[in-house]
């Protein structure tokens, strides 16, 4: 296709975002004036670099055009989500304040006694973009080729390894929770805030293993620095053709599928979230978005409404108990 081409559809695309965002911001509501007014912050609950980090940055610039004002992203990491997450429960229902959410998102109430927000009222879904696999990986120093393998040399040393915890609560610590319950092996948890600081470790030989999102994971198993083990999905990923899943290695229990969304405060008119929803679901419309997204190692989720986000919210949040429970995982 010719440079001509991929311009004109560039500019379709840029037309259709407004015409959406336009259409939306007219339902707004009478005599109230159009939105938005001012820059969009998206708040990003985890350490800048990780997928949900580098989604919530790709859809920044890819939704900034249609508004007509900037959308930038903010990191605020720690306390497994919560202070991000606390942030934006916090802020203004105007629409101006995003929240970039995951599992944790759900998880929390169910592992901590006072998480400082409700799932379900405190905030109103807005639309989902990506899932994400997680790869059992080990660094190189590891003797470990294969699953079965690292199981055994778990075994023969118990409360010796250790693995990564990105954060209580999210899909890599859950994953490998339920693992350790299915095998009963005795592996330490050493707490970071996020994936990315894990990493330095995990590749210094600091530490044994980690459940790391396939996005981040390609790279380091590509240079031969991390080996894959198995794979947390309904199907043997694409990129590595020859890593069993979970489920097919004996571990069927082992299914914790991670998925990236966009929230706002609860009380956030109706009109603004119509209005985020179309822009958003615009740009999952975008081939140089969704190409992005694939560039992470995620896959796209597809336009998606606030009621189906919403009722994706509120089967996790009643899934949760249970399978922390199962997992013999606690209450803090």
């Amino acid at each position: 296709m010719t440079d001509t081409h991929h311009g004109r559809r560039a500019a379709l695309r840029t037309l259709a975002g407004l015409a959406a965002v336009s259409a939306a911001g007219a339902s707004w509501a009478q005599g109230a004036p159009a939105w938005p007014q001012k820059p969009i912050k998206i708040i990003v609950p985890v350490a800048a670099g990780g997928i949900i980090d580098l989604l919530s940055r790709a859809l920044a610039d890819t939704v900034s055009p249609a508004f007509k004002f900037p959308v930038v992203v903010e990191s605020r990491a720690g306390a497994d989500h919560l202070i991000g997450i606390q942030a934006v429960a916090r802020s203004e229902a105007d629409g101006y304040t995003w929240l970039s959410a995951s599992v944790p998102f759900t998880v929390n109430p169910s592992l901590r006694a006072n998480p400082g927000y409700d799932p379900l009222t405190d905030f109103r879904p807005v639309a989902l973009l990506a899932t994400s696999p997680n790869v059992l990986v080990v660094p190189s120093s590891v003797p470990a080729k294969t699953l079965e393998e690292f199981i055994a040399l778990a075994r023969s040393k118990p409360g010796v390894l250790s693995y990564a915890n990105p954060g209580n609560g999210s899909s890599n610590h859950l994953g490998m929770e339920l693992f350790k319950k299915e095998t009963g092996l005795d592996i330490l948890g050493i707490p970071y805030k996020g994936q990315p600081p894990a990493i330095t470790d995990l590749l210094a030989g600091r530490l044994d293993a980690m459940m790391m999102s396939s996005s981040l994971s390609d790279s380091y198993i590509k240079a031969g620095q991390l080996r894959p083990l198995a794979v947390v999905a309904a199907k043997r990923l694409a990129s590595l053709p020859d890593v069993p899943t979970m489920a097919e290695s004996g571990y069927p229990k082992v299914d914790v599928i991670p998925w990236f969304g966009i929230l706002v405060p609860g009380k956030t008119p109706d009109a603004v979230v119509e209005t985020i929803s179309a822009a958003v679901n615009d740009a999952m419309k975008s081939q140089s978005f969704l190409d992005k997204i694939v560039g992470i190692g995620a896959t796209p989720y597809g336009p998606s409404s606030p009621a189906e986000f919403e009722k994706l919210v509120r089967d996790e949040v009643a899934k949760w108990p249970a399978v922390l429970a199962q997992a013999g995982i606690e209450k803090s």
